[in-house]
């Protein structure tokens, strides 16, 4: 794994990984009331595969648990890391809790139909 510190610029609204003084990689985000929308992952080429993202969404989903927040994962590395670490399932925002899509039906659309 690369050694980098993730730092969160809130400003920018992402987290950036440095190596020393370079941005090696970010997670952006955007927010809407108490939901984060984690929608897009990027780690520059020489530090891919090393444990950059991980260690970006690591950070996010700290934050996010920190201020009680719901997270969005649209991202599909975060989408597919949050399947992956099922114990931060309680942080995805309530519409996409299995739950909730159950009752919802499939597609999030509505009831679902009544068997017949």
């Amino acid at each position: 794994m690369t050694n980098v510190a993730v730092v969160h610029r809130p400003a920018e609204s992402r987290w950036e990984a440095m190596s020393g003084e370079d941005v090696v990689g970010h997670l952006s985000y955007d927010t809407t009331g108490n939901t984060v929308d984690l929608h897009h992952t990027l780690v520059e080429p020489a530090h891919r595969n090393k444990g950059v993202a991980d260690r970006l969404v690591e950070e996010a989903v700290r934050e996010i648990r920190a201020e009680k927040m719901n997270l969005r994962p649209t991202c599909s590395y975060v989408r597919a890391w949050m399947e992956q670490h099922p114990e931060h399932q309680d942080l995805l925002e309530p519409s996409l809790l299995p739950e909730d899509q159950d009752e919802a039906g499939q597609d999030g659309s509505g009831p679902a139909e009544p068997a017949s």
